[in-house]
This record gives C-alpha cells, structure tokens and sequence, in this order.
C-alpha cells in the first residue's frame, strides 16, 4: 500500500471517528472535507462543507448517541471504500417521525473520493429501509415459501 493511499484510508477514518462516534467534533469537517464537497445517497444529495456539517448536526440531534464501527477500508489511488455499521437510539424527529427511542442498527458502504488531501465526493449507501423497519415504521410483506 502506497503512502498516499494509507494517508487517504486515515482520513477517511478519522471523518468517521470524529465525527460521527465521541460526541460528533463536527469542527473536524474543516480539515478532512473540501469546501464543495459533493454527497449522494438514495435520500438526499447535497453540496458543500456547510451542508454536510448541518445535515451531520441533523443526524446527531436524531441519534443523539449516534456511533459508527469501520468493519472494512479498501482504497485505490484516489478511491476509499469503508463499510461501517451505524448505532444510535432515535431520539429525535426525524422526516416527522416522533422519537421513538428505538435501537438501530444500520449498515452501509461509503464510496469516497480524495482530492488534494480532503474527501472532496462520496457515495452513501445504507440500509435505510432496514432502519425504519427497526423503528416500526415500516412492515415489510411476510415472504412465501
């Protein structure tokens, strides 16, 4: 593994401790996202720093113990890709859905991209249909045999 690529695995890693695990040090973003970082997922996708520290304030307020485990990292040049499990208790609004102080346990792929030192682009890909299920939201159709 090249330098570049275990400087660019850490940095995505360290997004995801600080971030979103020890209380959420959304200042961190300053240092490890670009000013107009791009983020894509099925719910949302938005642009800019300043979004993403919002819609990561949003989350956190949500989930207020919000924690998230890195199960795997694998990185090409430019490319990280972090499979992560998300934890938290919803103790938020969330879409108007009242709190309803369930347990979740969701997980995902990020698919990032880093340019000149920040993750500048990245795809989110979560079990949200799984999460909403979790908080009984959601019946899924029991399958035939």
């Amino acid at each position: 593994m090249s330098i570049r690529t275990a400087d660019n695995e850490a940095l995505v890693v360290r997004e995801i401790e600080e971030v979103w695990n020890s209380g959420g040090n959304l200042d961190v973003l300053d240092d490890v996202v670009a000013e107009d970082f791009v983020y894509h997922s099925p719910m949302m996708d938005m642009e800019g720093r300043d979004e993403y520290r919002e819609m990561a304030a949003e989350v956190r307020d949500i989930f207020s113990d919000m924690e998230m485990t890195v199960e795997d990292v694998v990185s090409a040049d430019d490319k990280v890709v972090v499979r992560y499990t998300a934890y938290g208790t919803h103790t938020g609004e969330m879409m108007g859905i009242e709190p309803t102080d369930e347990r979740i346990e969701m997980t995902g792929v990020y698919f990032d991209r880093i340019e000149d030192g920040k993750i500048q682009e990245r795809y989110d890909v979560a079990d949200e249909l799984g999460m909403f299920v979790q908080l009984g939201v959601v019946e899924l159709p029991e399958m035939e045999e």
